[in-house]
């Protein structure tokens, strides 16, 4: 059995902006060796014992535009210990250890809809049950205010079967926002469990 810690990894590279990851703090944890993370040349740590952190990439980033979008993926430590695979796997138990990260990040709409994390598209005619107007108010609060920066949208890295990246929160507020020509969004990050490596769990 491998002594790598046992990491999660998101399944799909965020382009999040320039400006938001140089302000986060780097990791200054315990040490994790190479070997152990994805190949990626920008990582974001998220962790359910401390801030979010920058893990790799801030050379790069300090060469960018500060509203450039630079593609980032999100490594964070597992609040379910590795041997636990059934709340991993199981939406019910996998809940009660699911923790936010602490960042806010800018990052596209319209990159967000094409990375297919959207567990269904909300529009006027499809806004799902119990949700009847909720969209008329997004458009008409999108049209008179603009896109509220404090209420991100909200990703849970390896939501699916301990692998998969799913939009948690935030499937009206996607599609109002392209509806309203508003591309501009933020999001946050969330994780729980991760299918172990030593299992076929490996990405990136």
């Amino acid at each position: 059995m491998s002594r790598l810690p046992h990491l999660g990894w998101s399944s799909n590279v965020y382009p999040l902006e320039a400006a938001d990851l140089v302000a986060l703090p780097d990791y200054a944890g315990a040490p994790i060796p190479e070997a152990a993370l994805p190949k990626d040349a920008v990582i974001l740590f998220i962790r359910p014992d401390g801030p979010d952190a920058l893990l790799r990439g801030r050379e790069i980033l300090a060469a960018q535009d500060p509203r450039g979008a630079v593609p980032t993926r999100i490594v964070f430590k597992p609040s379910i210990a590795k041997w636990n695979l059934l709340a991993t796997c199981l939406r019910t138990l996998r809940n009660g250890y699911r923790f936010e990260g602490t960042g806010i990040y800018h990052v596209s709409a319209r990159a967000i809809r094409d990375l297919r994390v959207e567990r269904a598209i909300r529009t006027l005619d499809n806004v799902g049950d119990g949700h009847e107007g909720k969209m008329d108010k997004l458009y008409t609060s999108l049209k008179e205010h603009g896109y509220r920066e404090s209420r991100p949208i909200n990703v849970q890295v390896c939501r699916i079967r301990g692998a998969v990246d799913s939009l948690r929160q935030g499937h009206h507020r996607i599609s109002a926002c392209l509806a309203c020509g508003v591309d501009r969004i933020t999001v946050h990050f969330s994780a729980a469990g991760a299918w172990p490596r030593e299992l076929g769990g490996g990405r990136a």
